[in-house]
């Protein structure tokens, strides 16, 4: 099952909304919604899972590609009974900072199971392929932990650099976010599905977030499955292809969607944030306003004055004498001390 388009008539922050997960009229494998808050992503998600759910929403529609053979149905209103509790089990619904470390615990158990009751292999050579994928799945991650495997009670320990044995609950909360839900979503051999994820940037460094995306794209094609993901993160929006970009803009009655970007993958953080994401600047607001007072004595040659001279120190104790925006007025400064 992939979503296709989404009209909202009204629902919560919508009116009138429409919004389409496609690229050259085929439904996208990984989709990624941006947008400030208040923007409308979380309550998207809810109106997806309630619609799928069987929910009713007048005048709504949700198109959909739904099963191998590419029967596209249309459902208005809410999807009729006798369709919701067959599509509703090809839904995932992944929630912010939503640690389901049992699910995880079953999940890692059963595979483990599965492994040694049809490979026909001892537990000890499951662990090793548990912690084979593990690697692979998360290859540059450079996760500080193996797998260790499971108890008498099933319970699921890992072992950390110092070779200490750990449950799932002691990882650190970044490495708990890719443990429970893109390692457990793996495991759980999950296809042909709509898996809706909540600011998977949850917990994790920078470093990671510019590398989760590539994850999870690889297993929606992988599995024929379409995982549209909500954040807030430029780290992944500016690493997902352009055309899986959606951001969501915020007016005073209504939610925009802009979706036609130039580029977006591979862009420098401040290029995303400003001319994706739409923020109105890199500095906190205070040093923003000082550099333009800086700047704006510069223009009208008072560059000499005490106030320059004690803005301009201030500055470069708090931001550092090699700052980008500060060397650049110096020059200018040098410049018209020179009169050229």
């Amino acid at each position: 099952m992939k979503l296709k388009k989404i009209h909202i008539k009204k629902y919560k922050v919508f009116r009138d909304f429409d919004l389409e997960l496609t690229h050259d009229g085929e439904p996208l494998d990984l989709v990624v919604i941006a947008g400030i808050n208040g923007s409308g992503k979380t309550t998207l998600f809810e109106f997806i899972y309630g619609f799928i759910h069987g929910n009713k929403f007048p005048g709504c529609k949700v198109d959909l590609l739904y099963n191998k053979e590419k029967n596209i149905r249309g459902f208005f209103g809410g999807i009729p009974l006798v369709f919701s509790s067959d599509l509703r089990n090809n839904l995932y619904y992944l929630e912010t900072s939503t640690y389901n470390k049992n699910e995880a615990k079953k999940q890692i158990a059963e595979y483990i199971d599965k492994l040694i009751y049809e490979g026909d292999i001892k537990s000890s050579q499951a662990y090793q392929k548990v912690q084979k994928i593990l690697n692979s799945f998360f290859d540059g991650f450079d996760l500080q932990i193996e797998f260790n495997g499971l108890d008498k009670k099933r319970e699921v320990y890992f072992k950390n650099e110092y070779s200490e044995k750990i449950s799932i609950s002691e990882l650190s909360t970044g490495e708990q976010e890719l443990i429970t839900k893109a390692f457990t979503l793996y495991l759980a051999d999950i296809k042909d599905s709509v898996i809706l994820i909540d600011e998977p940037e949850t917990s994790l460094h920078p470093n990671w977030q510019n590398k989760i995306i590539k994850v999870y794209e690889d297993f929606a094609k992988a599995n024929n499955n379409q995982v549209i993901i909500a954040t807030h993160s430029p780290h992944i929006v500016g690493s997902a292809p352009k055309e899986s970009i959606r951001v969501l803009i915020k007016n005073e009655d209504t939610i925009d969607v802009i979706s036609d970007f130039d580029g977006s993958y591979g862009w420098e953080i401040q290029k995303v944030l400003l001319e994706i994401m739409g923020s109105e600047s890199l500095r906190t607001p205070d040093i923003e306003v000082k550099i333009s007072e800086l700047k704006s004595l510069l223009f009208d040659n008072k560059y000499e004055n005490q106030e320059f001279i004690k803005l301009m120190n201030e500055l470069v104790n708090v931001l550092g004498f090699n700052d980008p925006d500060l060397s650049l007025i110096r020059l200018e400064m040098a410049k018209r001390k020179s009169g050229k």
